[in-house]
């Protein structure tokens, strides 16, 4: 078989199935308005990239990530907290036709499994932030304006390759 063949036969990621069929039901629940929803694709994420040759251990403790809707980036940090199995998400809402200027007002959703776990607004610079304990579905959902829901699937906690 050739690795178009391969690639044909090849299924998604059980965790973006996940988030998408969250994303159906966020209609439903989600207070944000109704019109388009986007699931963001991941564009970056420090876990997938390649140890540096002669390296030993480079794993960083914390997780950076990078989606991407359109013209709309969201920046993401995922960083343990010591003695804990909870996590900091800190993340900034950013549009790339206005490089610099994060997306401040927009009210961000913590999703579990398509309930509201929390809800925050974006600050001036489009910063946001949560403390939470990282488990399966979990999703961020960010209300860009009166017709557009960008929905981020928040990746599980990778388990280390030897």
């Amino acid at each position: 078989m050739d690795e178009t063949q391969q690639l044909n036969h090849t299924e998604p990621p059980e965790s973006s199935v996940r988030a998408v069929k969250a994303g159906f039901r966020l209609r439903k629940i989600v207070p944000f308005p109704s019109g388009t929803l986007d699931l963001a694709t991941l564009q970056f994420d420090s876990d997938q990239q390649p140890m540096v040759a002669g390296v030993r251990s480079g794993h960083a403790s914390a997780r950076q990530l990078l989606y991407k809707s359109g013209t709309v980036c969201i920046d993401m940090r995922m960083q343990p907290t010591p003695g804990s199995e909870s996590i900091v998400l800190i993340g900034q809402l950013l549009d790339t036709l206005n490089p610099g200027h994060g997306i401040g007002g927009i009210p961000v959703s913590l999703l579990l499994r398509g309930d509201m776990v929390s809800q925050k607004e974006t600050n001036q610079d489009g910063e946001f932030d949560f403390g939470l304990e990282l488990s399966r579905d979990m999703q961020l959902v960010f209300g860009i304006a009166e017709s557009r829901t960008v929905v981020v699937a928040v990746p599980e906690r990778e388990q280390s390759v030897m």
